[in-house]
């Protein structure tokens, strides 16, 4: 069964590796992402230097460089997530199993679209197999990968739910995300105890309570260490 993606790509990328090659300064080819964003980083530094900082200081040597390859391990390419999210859902085994299966406290990085600051997100996703079942760190790599985007993490969290629901073809499926947002923690009304809180459910998940209270008691439980 043919699936759409789920995400378009506008820009048709071919390259699917989400790690920039090493830069040094000026060096990343004119028109890439690296070269943009060097540009970028190249006029934040100046407005540092309008703000009295010495940018010629050694501490600010390639930084821009740097910090655009940083920014690119943190967000990547939309064909990237589009290849690995078809991977990870293809890598599925036969099983006698059709009870819930929960993918706890998954610790994943990610970037506000407002503020492209970081967000960290503490990601428990579920799903009820149907005659199939994914190898057990799939559902660790599907929140980590779908993380990596300047996304919503109401749109991310539903996203997750959408992925184990409609592309596993399961019976139903559930995500809860909690996460600290830096652009609330760290500027703004500086938050920093503050945290976000999302859910959403598919299939069963939704039209029975007593399962999706059953996620949220077991998701919300305090963990205890396992060794």
């Amino acid at each position: 069964m043919a699936l759409e993606p789920l995400l378009s790509d506008a820009n048709d990328q071919d390259d699917h590796d989400p790690r920039p090659a090493a830069s040094a300064r000026g060096s990343a080819p004119e028109g890439t992402p690296q070269f943009l964003l060097e540009q970028a980083y190249a006029l934040i530094l100046t407005a540092f230097g309008q703000m009295g900082y010495d940018i010629h200081d050694d501490n600010f040597r390639d930084t821009g460089p740097r910090a655009a390859q940083g920014l690119l391990e943190m967000v990547f390419p939309v064909s990237t997530i589009n290849v690995g999210v078809d991977e990870l859902v293809g890598k599925s085994f036969s099983a006698r199993y059709d009870e819930m299966v929960i993918s706890k406290a998954n610790v994943c990085f990610g970037l506000c679209p407002h503020h492209l600051l970081p967000v960290i997100y503490r990601i428990s996703i579920a799903y009820l197999p149907s005659k199939k079942v994914l190898g057990i760190s799939k559902l660790s790599r599907l929140a980590k990968l779908l993380s990596r985007r300047p996304v919503l993490q109401e749109e991310l969290t539903q996203d997750l739910a959408e992925v184990l629901h409609t592309r596993l073809q399961s019976r139903g499926s559930a995500a809860y995300v909690e996460a600290l947002h830096l652009c609330m923690a760290a500027r703004g009304s500086e938050s920093h105890e503050a945290r976000v809180v999302t859910s959403a459910v598919r299939g069963i998940f939704r039209e029975q309570p007593a399962t999706r209270e059953e996620f949220l008691k077991l998701v919300t439980t305090a963990q205890t260490p396992l060794l």
